[in-house]
């Protein structure tokens, strides 16, 4: 808990005030060790911590500390009940099953690192051998497929990463995952799903032959769009005779739009191929949560309210529909305010029930590697009251909850 909170009286506490426990988590009631005082039961449970003092943050307050003189007597600490005990044995449970989850979200961005790098290789070794290469491609992609589709508890979840000099592999990466979350809801076949999967993970390949200077360029020439065009065209001729035709029709039409205003052949609507579809939308999404200068990135909501609201026209309207209600309400990657007043940052998101998704949560005095991490599906008591724009934050909220540079996700098994 940083010093700079002010600490008041326990008998000058009232509902609206935001506190901050410094204690022990198991030792006191409350599902946070900070938030705004909502009721005067929450009142009277912090008046039996037998606390003196208590720190409160004034700028997440909506009143200020009563006046000592009206005050209420503060009561003994109270002796331990058997609802005491009782609670602390539930926090004890739920302090294992959040000690689970941290441990499942560090095992998940370990292996999203080891993928990143697997895919560097991979596309280092497309431009050498690209028969091997996709023979390789082909596996990772299959071991992915397996993880969506034969684990129903299999969980999407942000991870953070700090490899930005790997942006390139990270994006055909997230294209894939983001793909493949799309392909699930879609309900689409092994067979068709892996290939959705291979021409998202390729869909760039052909950029590997223009110069990066092209290709981060905001406001490109006519002789510098016309050869980033090319990759599409490039991505065949470096792949095209070793994968299959729903493959390469992803590779020549992930920038096709339905409205006819896409390259490179000007198609339209169900003259695309079905596929080539989907990965316009994960790759259209990625592209405006991490692009090429962090300034310009846009959060989940945010990308997915531009997709909706002013690009509609551009994708198929059932797919980016149902990517839109397959991320939820509050994609992984957003930050919300909760009920209690703390600030977090969505990590995961149970399908069928995307208004309750999987938070960590930002706690001034606990370290990150110790932060709480709730699954709102398991509580009553906290809701998500806004989303909120990380710029608007101070700097260590964000530093806190999203210590990467890219938005990313990827797919865990439930086991193992």
């Amino acid at each position: 808990m940083p010093d700079a909170l002010p600490k008041v009286g326990v008998e000058q506490l009232q509902v609206g005030m935001f506190v901050s426990l410094d204690m022990p988590w198991l030792d006191h009631p409350f599902l946070v060790n900070s938030f705004r005082i909502s009721s005067e039961k929450q009142l009277r449970a912090l008046r039996e911590l037998g606390l003196p003092r208590i720190a409160y943050d004034p700028a997440r307050s909506a009143v200020g500390p009563r006046e000592c003189e009206s005050a209420p007597p503060v009561p003994p600490a109270a002796a331990p009940q058997p609802a005491d005990e009782h609670r602390i044995e539930a926090k004890r449970r739920e302090a294992t099953r959040m000690a689970e989850q941290r441990e499942l979200i560090r095992s998940c961005e370990k292996a999203y690192g080891e993928c990143v790098d697997s895919t560097k290789n991979l596309i280092a070794d497309l431009m050498r051998e690209p028969a091997a290469a996709t023979a390789l491609a082909g596996a990772m992609v299959g071991e992915l497929v397996s993880t969506f589709l034969d684990d129903p508890g299999a969980t999407v979840m942000l991870v953070a990463s700090r490899k930005r000099d790997d942006a390139t592999h990270q994006h055909a990466l997230n294209v894939m995952i983001l793909t493949m979350i799309l392909a699930k809801a879609l309900g689409l076949k092994r067979e068709v799903f892996e290939a959705a999967g291979m021409g998202a993970l390729l869909h760039d390949i052909g950029a590997k032959r223009i110069n990066p200077i092209v290709l981060r360029t905001k406001e490109r020439s006519r002789p510098e769009e016309s050869l980033y065009r090319m990759h599409c065209e490039y991505g065949l001729q470096i792949v095209g005779k070793h994968v299959s035709p729903s493959v390469c029709a992803i590779i020549r039409e992930h920038h096709e739009c339905v409205d006819g205003s896409g390259f490179p052949a000007g198609r339209k609507g169900p003259d695309i191929n079905p596929l080539a579809r989907m990965v316009a939308i994960a790759n259209r999404y990625d592209n405006l949560c991490n692009p090429h200068s962090l300034a310009e990135a846009m959060t989940p909501a945010e990308a997915l309210s531009q997709m909706f609201a002013r690009e509609s026209a551009h994708f198929d309207a059932f797919m980016l529909s149902t990517f839109i209600k397959e991320l939820g309400v509050y994609p992984p990657g957003s930050f919300v305010r909760l009920s209690t007043g703390s600030i977090a940052i969505v990590v995961a998101v149970t399908r069928g029930n995307t208004l309750k998704p999987t938070v960590l949560v930002y706690e001034p005095g606990v370290p990150r590697r110790d932060a709480l991490v709730l699954n709102l599906a398991d509580s009553d008591e906290v809701v998500i009251d806004a989303v909120l724009k990380p710029r608007a934050l101070p700097r260590e909220i964000v530093d806190y909850l999203n210590p990467r540079m890219n938005l990313a996700y990827f797919a865990q098994r439930a086991h193992g």
